[in-house]
């Protein structure tokens, strides 16, 4: 969204914001945000997010004060390249101060996965659906996260 003011600000509009464990924004999540920011300045992503409601109740605090409840879950797909080239990663970050940037290779699945979790088609191709890769996509040398 760097290119763009209007787009940076846009994604601090309350319809774009939900409730996250501080160290999972700052951890986990925030590590997936690098890898696409620096893979994207090598070529065109398809990125793709959202969330996994589940039943903790524990962690609804935002219930009275705005309606909305806390997810237990946040789920992201990136693909790079076309075709016979196509790549993907995903993972499925837990939304609790566990989830630190040390530990997003265990939140690695597959995009297989998550169509399970969430009931809905990911614009993936077949044969990059089911692969869980091991670890996360390295940040490229020389990358700009910023």
């Amino acid at each position: 969204m760097d290119n763009s003011k209007v787009s940076i600000r846009q994604t601090n509009y309350m319809t774009n914001i939900l409730p996250q464990a501080a160290n999972m924004n700052r951890g986990a999540w925030l590590q997936t945000e690098k890898i696409a920011e620096c893979y994207r300045d090598i070529a065109e992503l398809l990125v793709i997010g959202g969330v996994i409601w589940g039943n903790n109740e524990v962690n609804d605090y935002f219930i009275k004060s705005h309606g909305v409840r806390t997810p237990d879950a946040f789920w992201k797909v990136i693909v790079r390249g076309t075709g016979q080239d196509e790549q993907a990663i995903a993972w499925i970050v837990p939304n609790s101060q566990d989830a630190t940037s040390s530990r997003l290779d265990r939140y690695l699945v597959s995009v297989d996965d998550i169509e399970t979790a969430i009931g809905e088609k990911i614009p993936v191709a077949d044969y990059a659906k089911h692969e869980k890769l091991n670890a996360s996509w390295q940040l490229p040398i020389g990358c700009d996260e910023g």
